[in-house]
């Protein structure tokens, strides 16, 4: 029972920093403020500094027991007084010794737990926020008066920070008090009224980053998207909040954030953020998550029907892209190369420099994504995004402003991404960080090709002859590659394509044929294989691949044996789009006398590519047959019926995502071989026979993939297969 009583004593000693003796104690303990009383010392500020000091009585017994040491060492005798300096005046005076004092009292542990509480009692609390409008209006104005005395303070006392810094710490509690909101969205409309929204934006530019970080902190709190999704919360009258409603109320704070310019503040607060300072690499994640709630919350519509306006709303990508610099600013996160003293600075922070890296490349693939900017609806090709500039950093001084593009005033982000991927050209990533890195580089530059502005610069830029190294390594790099590949030559639509016909054209003159078909012929030599730190790469997806007919397979295997068969399933399905994308763009007129170098490759070898291209075309046209019977006999097809949707449409949805997509480019490749020779037209028409089928099969898939099709060159290219096959 006494060790017991001592363990608690020795942790609460430690939880207190407090001793309960004297008999060896320290001449000083630095503290910060009062901790209670400690026998022996008095608390006071002197020439060490602010904490305890031994008493007097104490003091001189200590240094009487040093001077007996002294003495017997043959040192002069010592005066039994001790010298101490006066904080309050630049003098010293004696203390004569006072009689020694008794003994301190051991405190039992019950003893000093009651002293912790009371200590723990002292500790101001956090400011609650009252979740009703009148509670919401009174700290709003108890928000704005302070704000007000700290303007006034600060122009006051400009050279004496310590004048206004306890006012700015007020400020601060103001604002984290709002955090409380998030726990009832019902009452975002009254922060939104009271017009606290609006001095949040204004905090947003306060001369202290820190009160900004606080300010970007909150509102992560409050827009956070997993507020939509939390059920039995409680609404002002204690019944629970409709759904609707919370996506409105969380709509309205959103809108009234992006109405009031704050995209654009977040994006100069960027500016003044050192990542290699803790709090400030927080200030810059919470503003990449904060957009990223944002860029959320504006895809599924709650931004829109919160306005309650009929007039469609720009879209968060539009603002981002044509009033803000922030992708310039992703683009220049992305490319930072850390230096050894960032490095060192970093080493063991919180949020490391890699994880912001990552984040960046999250936000940047996800608005090059979105299809404002796929459509050229806003934005600049990524060859001349404007320089990212900040209100709060000479443009000199800031590094995230320096470009690598042409021109003063010009960022190449196409040439940042292509570097990006030129570095894993050879080598995989090491490390998970590294692999969903280059995931998202690959996802941007394949969703910018949507652009044809973007497939230029990608052509120019020797973008293609990177990717295919890429792919001929058979490293990670590759499976990214073939994927941009696919929307470099796919082209978006029916317009003149122009860029898509020269990237195809590009592609033959540089050899690509010879690295495409030994994919397309699903050679395992020539299949790129996924990194060992990727799921797909590792060895537990070899084993459940080598296990998946017999044996016992843990649950990671059988997933990871998943992963490595979508990555195969990836590649399959990129060779034969990339495939299709050549039969349609090239024709007799094409340069580099590409026309003829596909032909033969389908004659060659015995015609093996129209034996592949057929046996792919009848896999996939049973797969889209028995996607399109499964939905038939769903229950999501009885549900669709009885909602009122048109059960054909919705089959015919599910049979293309089967696998009847890939089927109807299949056929068009095999029109595109059988129509430019003879020979291959008459092997095709024999294999099909051997296989129990025909030319009808093609026919068949030729017809329903014209009925899918909008008016436009494809269309009329896919009725001229139909016309001469």
């Amino acid at each position: 029972m006494a060790s017991k009583s001592s363990s608690v004593v020795d942790v609460l000693d430690r939880v207190i920093g407090l001793t309960t003796t004297t008999t060896d104690g320290a001449e000083f303990i630095a503290s910060d403020k009062w901790r209670g009383s400690k026998p022996g010392y008095v608390f006071q500020t002197g020439e060490l500094g602010t904490g305890y000091y031994l008493d007097g009585p104490t003091a001189v017994k200590k240094r009487a027991r040093s001077d007996d040491n002294d003495d017997d060492g043959g040192g002069g005798k010592r005066s039994s007084s001790v010298v101490r300096f006066d904080a309050t005046k630049d003098t010293t005076h004696s203390i004569p010794p006072r009689p020694r004092p008794s003994k301190p009292q051991q405190l039992s542990g019950e003893q000093l737990l009651a002293q912790a509480e009371q200590l723990a009692s002292e500790q101001p609390s956090p400011k609650l926020l009252e979740l009703s409008p009148k509670g919401i209006q009174s700290a709003a104005h108890s928000l704005d008066k302070t704000l007000q005395r700290n303007q006034l303070l600060r122009a006051q006392y400009q050279d004496d920070p310590e004048k206004f810094m306890m006012n700015e710490l007020a400020l601060n509690d103001e604002i984290v008090s709002f955090q409380n909101a998030a726990v009832d969205v019902s009452c975002y409309e009254s922060v939104v009224e009271c017009g606290v929204m609006g001095t949040f934006l204004t905090l947003l530019s306060h001369e202290n980053s820190d009160v900004a970080i606080s300010v970007i902190d909150v509102l992560v709190e409050l827009l956070d998207t997993m507020l939509l999704q939390e059920d039995g919360k409680k609404g002002e009258g204690g019944a629970s909040l409709d759904p609707v409603e919370r996506a409105r109320s969380i709509g309205i704070l959103a809108n009234a954030f992006v109405d009031g310019c704050g995209l654009e503040l977040i994006t100069s607060n960027l500016g003044r953020f050192d990542e290699t300072v803790e709090e400030d690499a927080k200030g810059i994640e919470d503003s990449l998550t904060l957009v990223e709630s944002l860029l959320d919350l504006d895809r599924s519509g709650i931004l829109q029907r919160a306005s309650g306006k009929e007039k469609p709303l720009p879209s968060v990508v539009s603002c981002i892209c044509n009033q803000t610099t922030f992708v310039a600013w992703l683009f220049g996160r992305i490319d930072k190369k850390e230096s050894d003293a960032d490095h060192a600075a970093t080493a063991n922070a919180t949020i490391s420099p890699a994880v912001l890296k990552l984040h960046s490349s999250e936000v940047l693939s996800s608005i090059l994504q979105h299809e404002d900017y796929s459509m050229q609806r806003c934005g600049r090709a990524l060859a001349v995004l404007p320089k990212y500039a900040s209100a709060f950093d000479d443009s000199d001084e800031n590094p995230a402003a320096k470009s690598n593009g042409e021109g003063n005033n010009v960022l190449d982000g196409m040439e940042i991404l292509l570097l990006s991927i030129a570095a894993y050209r050879k080598t995989d990533p090491q490390i998970e960080v590294e692999c969903e890195f280059l995931e998202n580089v690959f996802d941007s530059l394949a969703a910018s090709l949507m652009r044809e502005d973007n497939v230029a610069d990608f052509v120019e830029k020797e973008g293609i002859e990177l990717m295919l190294r890429c792919v001929r390594e058979k490293v990670h790099s590759g499976g990214g590659a073939l994927k941009v590949l696919n929307f470099a030559l796919s082209g978006a639509g029916n317009g003149s394509n122009d860029a898509y016909k020269k990237a195809c054209e590009t592609f033959v003159h540089v050899g690509g044929l010879k690295i495409l078909f030994p994919l397309y012929m699903a050679r395992k030599s020539a299949i790129p294989c996924p990194a060992t730190c990727s799921e797909g790469g590792s060895n537990l997806a070899k084993k459940g691949m080598t296990k998946e007919n017999g044996g016992a397979v843990s649950k990671r295997a059988k997933r990871a044996a998943h992963a490595r068969k979508k990555w195969l399933a990836e590649v399959e399905h990129n060779a034969i789009y990339i495939m299709y994308a050549l039969t349609r763009y090239i024709g007799k007129d094409s340069q580099y006398d590409a026309h003829a170098r596909l032909l033969v490759k389908f004659v060659e070898d015995d015609c093996e590519k129209c034996d592949r291209t057929i046996e792919l075309c009848l896999k996939f046209d049973e797969k889209a047959r028995i996607a399109e019977y499964q939905y038939f006999r769903s229950d999501e097809a009885e549900e669709a019926e009885q909602a009122g949707v048109d059960i054909e449409l919705a089959a015919l949805d599910a049979k293309l995502r089967g696998g009847g997509d890939m089927f109807h480019r299949l056929c068009a490749i095999l029109s595109f071989a059988c129509i430019g020779s003879t020979r291959s037209h008459g092997h095709v028409r024999d294999q099909l026979k051997l296989q129990g089928s025909g030319i009808s099969v093609i026919k068949e898939g030729l017809k329903e993939f014209d009925s899918l099709l909008a008016i436009g060159p494809q269309k009329t290219q896919v009725e001229q297969y139909l016309s001469e096959i």
